[in-house]
């Protein structure tokens, strides 16, 4: 198996909060699928509220390209700013996985 994972974690800003993450999940994925290099997204929460969100990708370059275009769309402050209603940025935490 080959492939590149991005495991990102964070404790949302309030447990009330994961509806609203939910939706924001949703439209993560609608603006993922089809995008070159995309393989797969799940996401969970665990008992402590922290989410995590496993992403497989074909390649790390196809990830970053991807992660590239998402920071060059006029709406990325805004889309930040919906993230950081919800999520606690100061527990984020992001791990490249390269598979073999």
């Amino acid at each position: 198996m080959s492939g590149f994972f991005v495991l990102v974690s964070f404790e949302l800003n309030d447990k009330n909060l994961l509806s609203d993450w939910k939706v924001l999940s949703k439209e993560i994925d609608d603006n993922i699928l089809g995008v070159k290099g995309f393989i797969s997204r799940d996401s969970g929460i665990d008992e402590q509220g922290y989410v995590y969100c496993l992403v497989k990708w074909q390649s790390r370059a196809d990830q970053e390209a991807f992660k590239k275009q998402l920071e060059s769309k006029d709406d990325w402050s805004k889309t930040m700013e919906d993230f950081g209603r919800i999520a606690n940025m100061e527990t984020i935490m992001f791990k490249n996985i390269a598979l073999f």
